[in-house]
């Protein structure tokens, strides 16, 4: 029924060829390539925000936009992060000094 059906639609496209004598797609990796990524924010293991940045961002700058962000310094309340751990494109979690 399926390739029948696929037939009558290509014909009403104004296709004049078959369209089971086509070629297959093929894969072309830059336009699977997200162009924007979601990046999770954690602060000790938790998540508490996310952020939209471009595909590929930098460590630094994903750091930077991390500690600048208003939820992650209303929870660091003053605190210094003792480390900050980024995943490129996955997320950064800022760990705070134990027993602060």
């Amino acid at each position: 029924f399926a390739p029948h059906l696929a037939e009558e639609l290509w014909e009403q496209m104004g296709r004049t060829e078959s369209v089971h004598l086509q070629l297959w797609p093929s894969y072309d990796p830059e336009i699977a390539r997200d162009e924007v990524v979601t990046v999770v924010l954690q602060v000790n293991g938790k998540v508490r925000d996310r952020i939209t940045v471009p595909a590929g961002t930098g460590e630094e700058e994903l750091r930077r936009l991390a500690l600048e962000n208003e939820r992650v310094r209303a929870l660091l309340d003053g605190r210094q992060a003792a480390r900050v751990v980024v995943i490129p494109d996955r997320l950064v979690n800022v760990v705070t000094a134990a027993g602060s």
